[in-house]
């Protein structure tokens, strides 16, 4: 890119010089303009904004050096060579004190007239690179700035502690309107997703509650979507201060708003208190334990833990008498009892007065109870449970209401005994399904009956019998059938050749296994390919 450059120059004649001098474009320069005053060099700079301006200082309307205070008042980086032939200390010192960058004295010959041009065009390349490298990570930081803000905020909530003036430079850096010092509440919003939210859905409706609540902290604290988007989090601060029934309503109407757009149910929990900024961490536990009083209290409210009676501290749990009914349903298959039981103990939970401070205790024992029935069916609980059910299982606080817990204990433990009637049924069909699991694992390798007997631990002859019996085909012929279906795979969706598929599944001779593939097929592999 060229440099624009201009002149101004009250003589004809010099500048007609000046503007011949050079040449122009073959140097990476353009000139743009010529005036013979400052007051119409004003003008052309406004119109042509040219990188470079060559001025005279004595000239008729506007002098040079007041065209240039005007000039570097409207863009501070243009850069000034002040031409004159007056060698006055005055024109120097304020030439310099307006940051011009050089003061050559005319006449000027073509060389040294040429060598201050490129010296400056060199400088203007230097401060163009520093400008834009500055403006890049300028960029990055605003595109890293929610990603950074969002780490530091998650890290004061659980607990981090920062000073007053630590918390005052991170608010201006990250550019949050809180201000240390000043009192704050924290409120943290929940979507109560039903189940007719698809789980495919869930993402998008928790994002869109972070956005409503968002909207509406923006002027009065910051929002933060936490972790998997699960929670809203705002810290809630005001300039003139607020007390917890200010906090409260705007809640009130928060959630109201969501609940309104979304059409689902959002329950909020609230701080019990109003505390100086630097002390969010605490007014964060404090809403957080709000929150769980949603399985008590029910979902759609707004939380506050000091808002009833003290919550009881005494947990109903299970009784013995309850655990060995359940494994007695268990066993038995009797999902008749598994409802029973789980309703009738939930019946006396909910009728509590008061509600117990943390409900998910009592899912507790029922989960032990749980891994231990799991584990006598040779079942790992993380096996047994599909993702979603296990973040409930390590996290129960994440249910909506009582009735939720209860009804997802009831459904794992019908589950669980529905596996126990297979277990029950199908200790064969379980030796069965590890032989194989194993032919499926050792698909590549030379499969004979003796190695799968010895892997379940019974002879051979019974291997050959049980296999039959409960598949109703040979343990040979299965193992051709899987082979044939992994050569048919590997030929169609790897595109191996067939010497390689023949070698890959323990066939030495690719000839041999071209004839047992079109036996087993009708078909020959190159058909496959």
């Amino acid at each position: 890119m060229n440099m624009k450059v201009m002149i101004v120059e009250d003589e004809p004649r010099v500048r007609k010089g000046l503007s011949e001098a050079v040449e122009w474009e073959a140097h990476g320069m353009e000139l743009v303009a010529a005036a013979e005053n400052g007051l119409d060099g004003y003008q052309l700079f406004c119109r042509f904004k040219p990188d470079l301006i060559l001025v005279d200082v004595r000239m008729p309307v506007m002098d040079g050096l007041s065209m240039t205070e005007k000039v570097l008042e409207e863009q501070p980086n243009t850069i000034v060579i002040v031409l004159t032939g007056y060698d006055e200390f005055e024109y120097a010192q304020k030439s310099i004190r307006l940051g011009v960058r050089n003061y050559v004295l005319k006449p000027v010959g073509k060389q040294l007239l040429l060598e201050e041009l490129l010296a400056a065009r060199e400088a203007w390349i230097k401060e163009r690179e520093r400008n834009h490298d500055t403006e890049r990570l300028r960029e990055q930081m605003e595109r890293q700035l929610p990603v950074l803000r969002s780490a530091f905020l998650e890290d004061w909530l659980t607990g981090t502690e920062y000073a007053a003036e630590q918390l005052e430079e991170k608010m201006s850096f990250l550019n949050l309107p809180l201000k240390p010092g000043d009192p704050a509440s924290v409120a943290v919003f929940e979507l109560d997703a039903d189940r007719s939210v698809r789980p495919e859905d869930l993402h998008l409706y928790q994002f869109a509650l972070h956005n409503i609540v968002s909207e509406l902290s923006s002027r009065c604290g910051a929002a933060h979507m936490r972790g998997n988007g699960q929670q809203t989090v705002v810290v809630y601060q005001t300039a003139a201060g607020h007390t917890l029934n200010d906090m409260l309503q705007w809640a009130e109407k928060t959630k109201n708003e969501a609940v309104r757009f979304l059409k689902l149910s959002v329950t909020v929990g609230v701080s019990r208190r109003v505390l100086p900024l630097e002390q969010v961490p605490e007014l964060f536990r404090e809403a957080q334990q709000a929150l769980r009083l949603k399985l008590s209290l029910g979902s759609g409210h707004v939380l506050v833990d000091d808002l009833g009676p003290p919550a009881s501290e005494q947990l109903p749990l299970p009784t013995d008498s309850d655990l060995a009914l359940l494994v007695h349903g268990v066993e038995l298959n009797d999902e008749l009892q598994l409802e029973r039981i789980f309703n009738e103990f939930f019946h006396k939970v909910k009728r509590m007065n008061p509600p117990h401070r943390y409900p998910e205790e009592l899912f507790f024992p029922f989960a032990g109870l749980y891994v231990s029935l799991a584990h006598r069916l040779g079942k790992g609980v993380r096996s047994a449970l599909s993702d979603k059910e296990y973040a409930l299982f390590r996290s129960p606080e994440q249910f909506a209401s009582l009735d939720d817990m209860r009804d997802w204990l009831t459904e794992r433990f019908k589950a669980l005994s529905r596996s126990y009637e297979k277990y029950r049924k199908g200790r064969k069909v379980k030796l069965i399904e590890a032989v194989m699991d194993y032919v499926e694992a050792h698909i590549f390798d030379n499969i004979t009956r003796e190695d799968a007997a010895e892997h379940i631990h019974i002879n051979s002859s019974y291997l050959s019998r049980l296999f039959r019996e409960v598949t109703g085909e040979a343990f040979s012929d299965f193992v051709l059938r899987k082979k044939m279906e992994k050569a048919i795979s590997l030929l169609q969706n790897e595109q191996a050749l067939v010497y390689e598929v023949a070698d890959r599944l323990g066939y030495k001779d690719s000839s041999y296994f071209a004839r047992v593939f079109k036996k087993y097929t009708g078909r020959s592999p190159s058909d496959f390919s």
